[in-house]
């Protein structure tokens, strides 16, 4: 039975194929014109002849449209029997291959065409679908916080109600006067409010303008000129690597030892004080080195605002730089949160080059400044002389 309908399958796909393929070759024994006369005598348009069979069959089997180029096939066969020479031949049938190959290119680029729009069009429905569940996550977590705030007010309601009441219960001082009782409000509102250090309110007024811009253009001539100075030998910044080296490090070993701290649960006053500590004893060998190594007070005054000006700037970005990379970006509107994800990783790896190479640069141009490009001992660092290097 399973071999009876094998063989009628086969049947009728070798009949559906033959009625479907109109093609060029024919029965040479039935040939009834000279274009399939001349065909059937000469081999090379045999050969043509079947290479435009196979032509056919390829863009028949591509193509969406089998009906259209069946006729279009039927009404090129006209054309070639009105053929009377062998070039007539030729020419039709190297132009009937041509128009089928460029055809089947043609419907199958369309093909590649319709596959990559549905594709895409896939991923667009897939992207829509998650951006809406993010959204109702988003609005799920709103309700549930607004809920929680509005029974958290509720339960804080019945506690206000009865510590109302238990001070409305109790009656007032039989032996205070109508006079002393508005005294006592009248004072009660005009006790001073705490209000911001003075320190305080200065440092954020100094960030809040230009101040600021003005301190930072300033501190980067000053230091040009020193730099300037340096190499002219009338000034001197740094003498040499380790002069350079503490100068630079004492803040870093502060931050260091306050993180240090921070992570063993200490107090923050004293991760602050750590951290303070570096920075002043920084402050104190670059005056003391610039004491040292200069004379006079405009060198000793461009030296000192020079090397803070430039440390100072130099800890200010990569502090900067530091801060970015623990924070991430919220999404941007229409992005996926794998697509944010992996833009946070990608502008991460971004932070931690240009920090590297902020430090690599700083570094060099340190060495550059140096007096002397060599290594001394701490006890020369340290010895106080007040001869220029």
């Amino acid at each position: 039975m399973n071999r009876m309908m094998f063989r009628n399958a086969l049947a009728f796909t070798l009949a559906l194929v033959a009625c479907n393929s109109i093609a060029a070759s024919f029965d040479c024994s039935k040939a009834a014109n000279f274009a399939e006369s001349s065909i059937c005598n000469d081999g090379y348009l045999s050969g043509v002849d079947s290479i435009l069979a196979r032509s056919y069959q390829k863009a028949l089997a591509e193509t969406e449209h089998p009906d259209e180029l069946r006729q279009s096939q039927r009404e090129w066969l006209s054309v070639r029997d009105q053929c009377t020479t062998q070039k007539c031949l030729d020419q039709t049938l190297g132009a009937r291959v041509t128009f089928l190959d460029s055809y089947s290119r043609v419907e199958k680029s369309k093909a590649y065409a319709a596959e990559e729009k549905l594709r895409k069009d896939e991923y667009e429905a897939q992207r829509q679908a998650e951006d809406l569940a993010n959204s109702q996550r988003d609005q799920q977590y709103r309700i549930a916080q607004e809920q929680f705030r509005q029974q958290k007010q509720q339960s804080a309601q019945p506690h206000q109600v009865a510590q109302t009441q238990s001070q409305s219960v109790q009656p007032a001082p039989s032996s205070q006067s109508p006079a002393n009782v508005v005294s006592a409000q009248q004072v009660r509102p005009a006790q001073p409010v705490a209000g911001k250090p003075a320190v305080l309110r200065m440092w954020q007024a100094f960030w809040a303008g230009p101040a600021w811009k003005y301190t930072l253009l300033i501190g980067s001539l000053i230091t040009c000129l020193a730099i300037w100075r340096h190499h002219t030998e009338a000034a001197t910044i740094y003498t040499d690597y380790t002069d350079a080296a503490i100068t630079n490090a004492l803040p870093a070993i502060g931050a260091v030892a306050a993180l240090i701290l921070r992570w063993l649960e200490m107090p923050g006053l004293v991760s602050g004080i750590a951290l303070g500590t570096g920075i002043i004893l920084a402050i104190a060998y670059a005056v003391f080195a610039t004491f040292r190594t200069n004379q006079g007070a405009l060198s000793i005054t461009l030296v000192i605002v020079a090397k803070l000006t430039l440390i100072t700037v130099f800890y200010a970005l990569i502090g900067m730089l530091i801060a970015s990379l623990f924070s991430n970006s919220a999404r941007r509107k229409g992005e996926s949160q794998a697509r944010a994800a992996a833009r946070n990783s990608r502008e991460k790896k971004q932070t931690m080059a240009l920090i590297t190479g902020l430090s690599v640069a700083y570094t060099a141009f340190t060495a550059w400044v140096c007096r002397r490009p060599e290594f001394t001992s701490l006890s020369e660092c340290l010895e106080f002389d007040t001869a220029p290097a």
